[in-house]
């Protein structure tokens, strides 16, 4: 980690949390591990044999150390009495409970906010589900790509004239996983005034991705009608998009009039501001053909690093476009950190992506690299009150792993 980075005082916000994770994939992960890179405790509950599902998608670990650090892996049975009683003494002590189970699957468990609750009432307890309670697709199975698709992001993602496309990002789990996490910790400041003494949350993956919709939706408010597909340009700014140079294309992102008229200066085209097609927002939207017919040629005269610093000289917003490779050899990248290895004794270290969010009094943390599937069981239960013949009998019988 960038010592930089580092707050003089250490202090991380969540440090006397425990949170109990019963999910999986990347939804509910991504919410514990951003709950674990404050400080948080994390028990993440595995399935016995197979762990997270994430464990099996490739490329293995990868897929499952991004989402998965700072939390401790313990393998418990929950189909069985003892792997419920193991599970029952965590939630018992935990401050935060979140799970993604199947409708019904938490009480079949004897996990369900009720069972919980009663075992502790200061629980914060957080439901991750598809569509929630009380929906016509209540037991519907959600996956992403179902829930791009009926939350109208699919229908805004791809080229003009183009079908739908998926975003390519797992928007829908980042979407309801960052709520999550946003709702668990108002939750735990008002427990913390007194105002409540435990709380349900419900996070449905399908209403949390329409409220990413915003101005989108606004387009469909003002309008009355879809908004378009465009590929990689906007409805209402212009020049803004992807555009092609000689060697690559870039983005650029002429939204305001300085900068559009830096950009004028950036290509010396200072005439295009005296043009009268284009001498307003509304005016250049209206004929962006005849815009792109004159600086399309211009930008494909050289290349692209020619391009982003002359733009970037007139303080016009412009930057090359990346891939999930080239990313990390940007200098903003490098400098910030973001791309950091968790090393790991026992096994190939953990490549992870570090947390965005910078205090200046209080820390996060990257400290406990992705673990093996019940890596930690022991050390867990141990301190919940098993002694080390219990768990012998308990691994003996296939409860723990």
């Amino acid at each position: 980690m960038d010592s930089e980075r580092r707050s003089e005082n250490g202090v991380l916000p969540l440090s006397d949390v425990t949170v109990v994770d019963l999910t999986q994939v990347v939804a509910g992960p991504f919410a514990t591990m951003g709950l674990g890179d404050l400080g948080a405790e994390v028990i993440k509950i595995e399935a016995v044999g197979r762990g997270d599902r994430s464990r099996s998608i490739q490329p293995k670990p990868a897929y499952f150390d991004t989402v998965n650090r700072n939390k401790y892996s313990v393998a418990i049975d929950l189909k069985s009495d003892a792997g419920r009683e193991a599970a029952r003494r965590l939630v018992a002590d935990a401050d935060v409970f979140i799970e993604s189970t199947k409708p019904g699957r938490a009480a079949a468990f004897g996990l369900d906010y009720d069972a919980v609750a009663e075992l502790n009432p200061g629980i914060i307890y957080c439901s991750i589900s598809g569509f929630g309670r009380n929906s016509p697709y209540e037991d519907l199975p959600a996956w992403d790509m179902l829930i791009q698709g009926m939350s109208g992001i699919m229908s805004i993602t791809g080229e003009e004239g183009g079908e739908p496309l998926w975003s390519g990002l797992p928007s829908g789990d980042l979407i309801a996983g960052s709520y999550a996490s946003q709702s668990v910790l108002a939750a735990l400041y008002a427990r913390e005034r007194g105002d409540i003494d435990g709380e349900w949350i419900e996070v449905p993956m399908f209403d949390a991705a329409v409220t990413w919709l915003t101005a989108r939706a606004g387009y469909t408010f003002g309008y009355g009608e879809p908004f378009p597909r465009l590929g990689t340009h906007h409805p209402s700014i212009v020049p803004f998009g992807k555009y092609d140079c000689s060697d690559s294309s870039i983005v650029i992102a002429a939204g305001t009039p300085d900068f559009w008229r830096g950009f004028c200066r950036a290509l010396d085209r200072p005439d295009l501001l005296e043009d009268g097609r284009f001498a307003t927002m509304d005016d250049r939207v209206r004929n962006r053909g005849e815009l792109d017919d004159v600086i399309e040629p211009v930008l494909k005269s050289r290349p692209s690093d020619y391009w982003i610093d002359r733009l970037h000289e007139e303080g016009v917003p412009a930057g090359p476009i990346y891939d999930t490779r080239t990313v990390w050899e940007d200098e903003h990248v490098k400098r910030r950190g973001l791309h950091q290895v968790m090393e790991r004794e026992d096994r190939e270290d953990a490549d992870v992506i570090d947390q965005p969010v910078h205090f200046a009094e209080l820390d996060t943390r990257l400290e406990i690299a992705p673990q093996r599937l019940g890596e930690s069981t022991d050390a867990v239960l141990r301190r919940h009150g098993y002694s080390a013949d219990e768990l012998a009998r308990l691994r003996e019988a296939g409860v723990i792993e």
